[in-house]
């Protein structure tokens, strides 16, 4: 009989999920104590929030040695999440000028932050393309970002690092899902 809290087959994705399960969990909170989907405008903040973070993260992206490592990711990857399904109200006039940790250094701690990227990425599409969410006017496209996540999960678990590697790897993706609580949590404050 298999016990689902240790598969037959264990996977680094798999492990650095139950690593990270409570600063997910802490993401998912945050964002659904603002209700981002219940208003456009709250729905902007949310996503300027977003890019606000992307913007942060882009050296990760940009990372040469990560792109040889992830290939078949980056080979797949869009940076393009989202697109207003028709013109943008007047957004509202956010101050995100949060003074967090910046990125860290070295190939581990990055993927760590690039996994959590891909997750709140993989969350968001999901969050705006459920039924609640019906009424906003953005697009995403929740298949590509859906494949996104299943090919980076992949390339993960194909990697081979050493225990204290995998350590840094879950600390540095739960910094980055701080990081990124943080920023969403700034651009609620009025």
């Amino acid at each position: 009989m298999q016990n689902d809290f240790f598969p037959d087959t264990w996977s680094l994705s798999r492990w650095l999920a139950i690593k990270t399960s409570h600063a997910r969990d802490l993401v998912i909170d945050c964002i659904e104590s603002h209700q981002p989907v219940i208003s456009d405008i709250n729905c902007q903040r949310l996503l300027l929030a977003h890019v606000y973070y992307h913007q942060l993260v882009r050296p990760v992206y940009d990372d040469p040695n990560l792109k040889r490592l992830l290939f078949p990711f980056f080979d797949i990857h869009q940076p393009q999440l989202l697109e207003p399904k028709v013109p943008k109200q007047s957004a509202p006039n956010l101050n995100l000028s949060f003074q967090g940790r910046g990125l860290p250094l070295g190939l581990v701690p990055r993927i760590g932050w690039l996994y959590a990227t891909q997750f709140v990425d993989f969350g968001l599409s999901q969050l705006l393309t459920g039924p609640k969410a019906n009424h906003l006017s953005f697009w995403v496209d929740a298949e590509k970002r859906k494949d996104e996540w299943q090919v980076f999960r992949r390339d993960l678990d194909v990697l081979y690092l050493s225990e204290s590697q995998e350590e840094a790897l879950a600390k540095a993706a739960c910094s980055a899902l701080s990081t990124y609580s943080n920023i969403f949590n700034s651009a609620y404050q009025r």
